[in-house]
């Protein structure tokens, strides 16, 4: 869908205006990249711009919930600590996942038989000082369909 690449913080803008429009449709957003890529400080940015002041890594809580007076609760998922599917049903995440909140997910290859069928995917990979995100739309049953007909 786009692609941007970046080397200052500033430079977010655009890719933050473009996954706010996002969210007015897909409540689901999947963050990918490695440790330190940017995932936290992009959700924090979106955030910013949907009225949330302040936002926090969950990373040992496994999830917060911020409050938005445009979309209620906003649940930001940090899986890094999480072996498997399991652990977040046992915990009821996948509960929240379902709610049709707006949810923020980093590290969800962890959970990934968890997700719904379609998604917002934000990959960031780092080249250097610089930051290349993409940002794509997971269509899982049409996926899953077009590989059955070529089957």
């Amino acid at each position: 869908m786009s692609n941007f690449s970046i080397s200052t913080i500033e430079e977010l803008e655009p890719i933050v205006g473009e996954l706010v429009e996002l969210i007015k449709t897909y409540k689901i957003l999947v963050f990918d990249g490695e440790m330190g890529a940017g995932k936290t400080t992009l959700i924090g940015k979106i955030c910013q711009k949907i009225g949330i002041s302040e936002i926090s890594s969950p990373t040992y809580a496994i999830v917060n919930t911020y409050d938005s007076k445009q979309f209620g609760d906003v649940y930001h998922f940090d899986f890094y600590r999480l072996e498997n599917e399991e652990e977040a049903v046992q915990s009821g995440l996948d509960e929240m996942i379902d709610s049709g909140n707006l949810c923020f997910l980093e590290w969800a290859d962890r959970i990934s038989k968890l997700l719904p069928d379609t998604y917002v995917k934000v990959g960031i990979e780092v080249n250097g000082e610089n930051r290349n995100v993409d940002i794509s739309i997971v269509r899982e049953n049409l996926l899953n369909n077009l590989e059955n007909l070529t089957k």
